[in-house]
């Protein structure tokens, strides 16, 4: 946990204080940002906090527990934050005790903003700051992220590219080397405090060259103001496909403040 802190101190530190000002960024031009944001839309920067509860059931009969605590703070015009801690338990090895896991920093970039679509670029960092090893990937790794969103009349689409590498590590598991192609969906609800994600992606795995497959849905609802934002709380069930899959089946309770 001092390792998170310390990393975590040193990142607001760098921001300097003159970034730290806004809750989020102006509105861009798109049709789509005419509602009330909730967070659905890549393209939209705003102050945002998220405690996320996570239960994978891992294969062979294992499973993992995580708590999620994220942070995205506005650095400017379309920049951005993400700070990322976990704190897991994993029964794999017999040592169910809870633990830090990978924490991670995020920058990102949205340009290009019309009222079609928008482009977004994002480069994360996570690092071995895991205190067991199965609480972690034993490897420091960056992932680079394109998203090419579109604003439709029934909602967004916002298919993206992403690659994730291991740059160096101490543990003995294959070098990470995995790309996945991600088609995200928003459909456009009746009632703007709902809301509802589907999220199908694609990945291969470079080291094994292997395939497998995820799809993931969020279900929503805005339940009003809270701390200066606005409260949301999130249900995301997720399956998972192919002999190369990480898990199985996972389920994400989230509880996020947007734009306080």
């Amino acid at each position: 946990m001092k390792v998170a802190a310390t990393l975590l101190s040193l990142a607001l530190a760098a921001l300097g204080p003159t970034h730290l000002v806004a809750a989020e960024d102006p509105p861009p031009p798109g049709a789509a940002h005419a509602t009330e944001d909730n967070g659905t839309d890549p393209t939209r920067v705003s102050r945002t906090a998220m405690i996320k509860l996570e239960h994978l059931d891992l294969r062979d009969g294992f499973s993992s527990n995580s708590l999620r605590l994220w942070y995205t703070q506005p650095l400017g015009p379309g920049f951005s934050a993400v700070f990322k801690l976990p704190v897991t338990q994993v029964d794999v090895l017999g040592n169910d005790g809870v633990g830090l896991g990978d924490v991670s920093i995020q920058l990102g970039k949205v340009f290009g903003l019309t009222r079609a679509g928008g482009h977004v670029v994002q480069a994360e960092m996570i690092f071995e700051t895991a205190t067991r090893p199965e609480l972690g990937g034993n490897q420091n790794v960056l992932k680079a992220t394109y998203v090419r969103a579109f604003f439709l009349k029934k909602g967004i689409l916002a298919p993206s590219f992403l690659h994730n590498v291991g740059l160096w590590g101490q543990g003995d598991r294959p070098r990470v080397n995995l790309t996945t192609v991600d088609l995200y969906f928003v459909p456009k609800m009746g009632n703007p405090r709902n809301l509802v994600t589907f999220d199908p992606n694609f990945s291969y795995n470079w080291e094994n060259e292997d395939f497998f497959a995820s799809l993931a849905v969020t279900l929503g609802r805005n339940l009003g103001k809270a701390f200066g934002g606005n409260q949301f709380l999130l249900l995301k069930p997720a399956i998972v496909a192919g002999g190369d899959r990480p898990n199985n089946w996972g389920v994400e309770l989230t509880y996020k403040v947007i734009g306080f």
